[in-house]
């Protein structure tokens, strides 16, 4: 299937932004795909999509509305658990998410009514483990802003939160936080410190990635293996990146899968040279694979919009959004286009660069709504 299937002329102009929130899910004989279409007038409330896919062609049979958020950072998250109920977190900008769930999605009647999840949340990053226990990781704002998790067991309530990681100043934080369940059941949640010692979210830095593990569903949290006193912070986290040493250096984090062995990888941007990496875990620690070796004709330095995912034969496939000619540019630029690149399980290149899209060209109602990154439905 390589046309490109359109499910909304109405999107907003960061339709399926912040790939922290999963917005791809196969039912059956459906697809299900999230998305944020933009105010019907300015001012008003963004519209919250999830989309009914015919999981063969890719058509859009129909378009339900899961609710509303005050802005374009409002996307949906959703997972589904081993009895094929579909789970759903409406999301805020520093408000309440809203769970609602469904034994038969495609029903707009047989979602249940909104469940407030609070107070000041952001960016929702929810997953499911077997015994069908949601698991989610989000941003709070507060004096000084953490990543919080929480869980719901299949015959409970949200518990009260843990704060996983705190900013080490007061004002804005972007942790560019990621949750999985391994296929073990270990739990494994990366994230960066990016803030500014002003507090101005212009003037942040990313200047740490941590990976956090909890091999008993989120009771426990361990950092490269050590017990620690958390919340985390930058100056008591164990990094598997930094740049803390240089002020004006700065790194950013994508999100991450994990491989067979339960192992995160996933795609970061560094400083001094400039360039972008992928990170894999093992046995032995954390290695990086130099994309310069890989696609040295591409610009994969700076802030750049990545989705990464495992197929069947448990190969990693990465999209990264940058200039075709190699000109450096930022993450919101739209000259940029997609290219895919696929690694063995071993981390060996599994084939060069491959040029996935033409050119976005954005209009004036938003962006084209193109959900993301799924190699295999059997992996979702």
């Amino acid at each position: 299937m390589n046309e490109h299937i359109l499910l909304s002329t109405e999107g907003s102009d960061r339709g399926t932004a912040y790939n922290i929130s999963g917005k791809i899910i196969r039912r059956g004989h459906r697809l299900f795909v999230g998305w944020l279409d933009a105010a019907e007038v300015r001012g008003g409330a963004a519209r919250i999509r999830l989309g009914v896919c015919d999981v063969r062609t890719g058509e859009l049979i129909k378009t339900l509305k899961l609710g509303e958020g005050v802005d374009n950072h409002c996307g949906p998250a959703i997972a589904l658990d081993g009895n094929g109920r579909l789970h759903a977190l409406v999301g805020a900008h520093h408000g309440d998410f809203l769970y609602r769930w469904s034994d038969d999605p495609e029903d707009q009647a047989a979602w249940s009514d909104p469940e407030p999840v609070g107070p000041h949340h952001s960016y929702p990053a929810l997953a499911i483990d077997s015994e069908g226990t949601l698991h989610l990781a989000y941003r709070e704002k507060g004096d000084r802003w953490q990543l919080q998790y929480t869980r719901k067991h299949s015959d409970g309530r949200w518990q009260p939160p843990v704060a996983i990681a705190e900013s080490p100043v007061p004002g804005y934080n972007h942790f560019m936080h990621s949750l999985t369940v391994g296929p073990t059941g270990n739990l494994n949640l990366t994230f960066q410190f990016h803030y500014d010692e002003s507090g101005n979210a212009g003037q942040c830095k990313g200047k740490a990635a941590v990976c956090v593990r909890s091999a008993d569903g989120g009771d426990i949290w361990t950092n490269e293996g050590e017990s620690s006193n958390l919340p985390l912070r930058v100056d008591s986290a164990r990094p598997f990146a930094s740049c803390l040493e240089n002020p004006d250096h700065s790194l950013r984090l994508g999100t991450h899968v994990v491989d067979g062995n339960d192992h995160p990888w996933l795609f970061c941007s560094l400083p001094d040279p400039p360039r972008g990496v992928m990170w894999r875990h093992t046995d032995r620690g954390w290695s990086e694979i130099d994309l310069a070796g890989v696609a040295a004709q591409l610009d994969t330095s700076g802030g750049k919009s990545t989705a990464i995912s495992r197929d069947a034969q448990g190969r990693i496939h990465l999209l990264v959004g940058t200039h075709p000619d190699g000109t450096p540019t930022g993450w919101y630029d739209p000259a940029m286009e997609l290219f895919h690149i696929a690694f063995e399980r071993d981390g060996s290149v599994l084939s060069p660069p491959r040029h996935f899209c033409v050119r976005a060209r954005p209009t004036a109602t938003g962006g084209g709504v193109g959900t993301g990154f799924s190699t295999s439905v059997k992996d979702r």
